[in-house]
């Protein structure tokens, strides 16, 4: 995938979430630097926006229930909030709109910083409020139009403790804004496209220089870092023009604790707001309104970190007429949250080690009555094998739904919580097998206003490899020894029906600034010995962090032999460095019995509710992959070594040096560089040992040590 960045000076601190500090050692959990869902939706769409030969009608309805990624394009004009079913807290209905500090390739904003920016859109396509379609006449204030929405800020959680905290709580200095607004009929400039320029083989510049733009005269650009020959520069080369938009407030939150919320009223995870639209200002042909966050970083003194942060939820959004400030129910039953597998500690597992008694017992399904009304509800759920047809499906009695609002969520455990009718699932000899779980909750009769939030569908996988995690990550997950000489296990354990051969683990590592997590570190498999890692089965050294697919996906460590494993195993990775590799965090799924960590001479059980995506992969040998480039520290020369005054980096194939840092034995950043030659200048570096870290324009990366004398 490419993103098609711009070399920019990216200046972004730290937001660290939550520190666990015991005996020398952390658990440190952190904001996302990369979003993968959004960064998957960026690789499949173009970022052309959506464009309308008409406006819409009323009514202007989405509760984000029936889609996940960017913001649908039959109602919204941008992509910078992320629609997902994962980052809120107990919303109205299955499925939110997220604003926080990523742009819509799901990276931290350029100009992100800790004084304040901002960050998300969300804006509307065009609806036509000239013109009450209904009656066939112009829009008149009787019409009672009414805007609502209901909005939640992150940081909250179910149990109000710290280490099960969703997302990160944007501060009172950060808020939720809501503009209305419309386009005037006049153009304005709007900004710049820019072009790439490439320094050529005379042209070296320090901090401060100025180069004359060549693309438009009279405009110039100031480094704000060395740039060499070859180096790659952005510069405005054609200026642009559109529509002038007029913006106007209506509404704003400053940034809030949702516990506060909680403690006021047990069932107020997220708040509605109901505007009226009385202003005939606004009763035009291309009326708009637009959601915009102001985020702010933290820096929490650890360098080359930046994470996401200050996120709002955003959920059940209506313009409609006819409309009054005493109708806060809609007529609606939906499901609130996503389904539950149907295994009882994974979430996927290898086909050929599943049994029946992998099976789980019951769903835990989250559904909600939010009308005013007790309502006459239906529910059912339905099984079905890809390929090999209904395997069931499991109807109870019609139940009475109780208001969300005065009694909470949908409880009656026909329906909330169902009993499995099912003992087996059909078996083959295949490699792989996939089940579509689809629960279905709604009105009896005539049903409610909204049908696509009645029905939740759970894809459950059988495969090569085990999974406790659900494969979203909400945060990053990290060990830290504080000792002098820092070291740090961390162990997730498996159980096996029969005995198998390990032939790989997949790992998801998020992308943090600038590299700053690329340090090596041992992958380890250990046999179990009395519910923890007992003897060393395998290791495998120099390895590094990378991203599958662009920071979309796994990757895959491939053992380099095979491993024999048979009952209970484990497999992590060892680490003698303070560098926080961070791990994708699931915290989604609750998995804190199946793995621990060590930095002293006791494995230790986690406090952080979530589970770090690690998978293994068993059975049949699987191929070379194709996708991901290889890391070989090896690969890169770095002379002379020791160094005194200048340093030599060799890159094999004869690639050319796209960027390149260096970390001291702390892991801290001391140099960094975009492009330029092959020699760097290290006489300012104090002694010691240094790690350099060096990324090719091909996209591989290299790692090597050398002494500063």
């Amino acid at each position: 995938m490419t993103f098609n960045q711009r070399v920019k000076t990216l200046c972004i601190l730290l937001s660290l979430a939550f520190v666990f500090v015991s005996a020398g050692a952390q658990e440190v959990l952190t904001g996302l630097r990369v979003n993968k869902a959004i960064a998957v939706e960026a690789a499949k769409h173009a970022p052309a926006r959506t464009t309308r030969a008409d406006a819409l009608h009323l009514p202007f309805v989405d509760d984000f229930s029936n889609y996940t990624g960017y913001p649908s394009p039959a109602l919204w004009q941008d992509r910078y909030a992320f629609v997902n079913g994962s980052f809120a807290i107990q919303p109205p209905t299955l499925g939110v709109a997220t604003l926080d500090a990523l742009d819509e390739n799901g990276n931290v904003y350029a100009h992100a910083d800790g004084a304040g920016f901002q960050a998300d859109y969300l804006t509307s396509l065009p609806i036509r409020l000239d013109y009450n379609f209904t009656l066939n006449r112009e829009m008149r204030v009787s019409d009672s139009i009414y805007f609502s929405f209901y909005y939640q800020p992150a940081g909250g959680s179910l149990a109000g403790v710290e280490w099960e905290r969703l997302g990160n709580r944007p501060e009172g200095r950060d808020s939720l804004v809501l503009e209305f607004g419309y386009a005037t009929g006049d153009t304005v400039f709007i900004g710049y496209e820019y072009c790439d320029y490439y320094l050529g083989d005379d042209e070296s510049y320090v901090i401060g220089d100025t180069l004359f733009n060549p693309f438009l005269p009279g405009d110039y650009y100031i480094f704000e870092q060395a740039a060499f020959p070859g180096d790659l520069v952005s510069l405005p080369c054609l200026e642009l023009y559109g529509p002038e938009m007029y913006w106007e407030h209506i509404w704003s939150a400053p940034g809030q604790l949702l516990d506060d919320w909680i403690a006021e009223n047990p069932l107020q995870y997220f708040k509605q707001a109901m505007i009226p639209v009385t202003d005939t200002r606004w009763f035009v042909n291309n009326f708009q309104f637009r959601f915009r966050n102001l985020a702010s970083l933290e820096d929490n003194g650890i360098v080359g970190w930046a994470s996401n942060v200050d996120q709002w939820n955003i959920d059940y959004v209506r313009l409609d007429v006819n409309r009054s400030c005493d109708q806060l129910y809609p007529n609606d039953l939906a499901f609130v949250m996503p389904t539950t597998s149907i295994l009882e500690k994974y979430q996927a597992m290898p086909w050929s080690q599943y049994r029946d008694s992998d099976l789980g017992s019951a769903f835990d399904n989250k559904m909600a009555n939010l009308s005013q009304n007790v309502k006459n509800s239906y529910y059912t759920y339905n099984i079905r094998k890809v390929g090999g047809g209904q395997v069931t499906s499991y109807t109870p009695n019609n139940e009475n739904s109780q208001p969300y609002y005065d009694h909470g969520l949908h409880d009656v455990a026909a329906h909330a919580t169902p009993a499995f009718n099912f003992s087996s699932l059909p078996t083959d000899n295949a490699d792989s097998a996939t089940f579509i779980v689809t629960h279905i909750f709604q009105e009896v009769g005539t049903g409610d206003d909204r049908r696509c939030n009645d029905t939740c569908v759970f894809e459950q996988k059988f495969g090569n490899y085990y999974a406790y995690d659900d494969g979203t990550a909400e945060a990053g997950y990290s060990i830290l020894s504080t000792m002098t000489y820092p070291e740090a296990y961390f162990a997730m354990r498996f159980t096996l029906a029969q005995p198998d051969t390990l032939r790989a683990v997949k790992m998801w590592f998020n992308y943090v600034l600038e590299d700053a997590n690329v340090e090596e570190f041992t992958l380890m498999v250990w046999g179990d010995n009395g519910g923890y890692p007992g003897e060393v089965l395998y290791e495998q050294q120099h390895q590094l962090p990378s991203h599958g697919n662009a920071y979309t996906d796994f990757v895959t460590y491939r053992l380099d032999e095979s491993v024999a494993i048979d009952g209970t195993f484990y497999v992590g990775f060892y680490q003698n460095h303070s560098v926080q590799l961070n791990l994708g965090f699931d915290q989604n799924t609750d998995s804190r019995e199946h793995f621990l960590y060590k930095t002293g001479n006791e494995w230790r059980e986690p406090f952080l509710k979530g589970t770090p995506m690690v998978r293994p992969v068993v059975g049949a040998p699987i191929p070379e992959p194709v996708d991901i480039a290889e890391r070989d520290c090896a690969e890169a020369v770095v002379y002379p070594n020791p160094a005194t005054t200048t340093l030599t980096i060799l890159l094999p194939d004869g690639s050319a040096m796209a960027a390149c840092r260096i970390f001291d034995t702390f892991g801290r950043l001391v140099e960094s560089r975009l492009g330029g030659g092959t020699t760097l200048d290290v006489a300012r570096l104090a002694p010691g040992l240094y790690i350099i870290h060096v990324t090719d324009n091909e996209g591989r990366s290299f790692t090597q040590k050398f002494v500063k004398e």
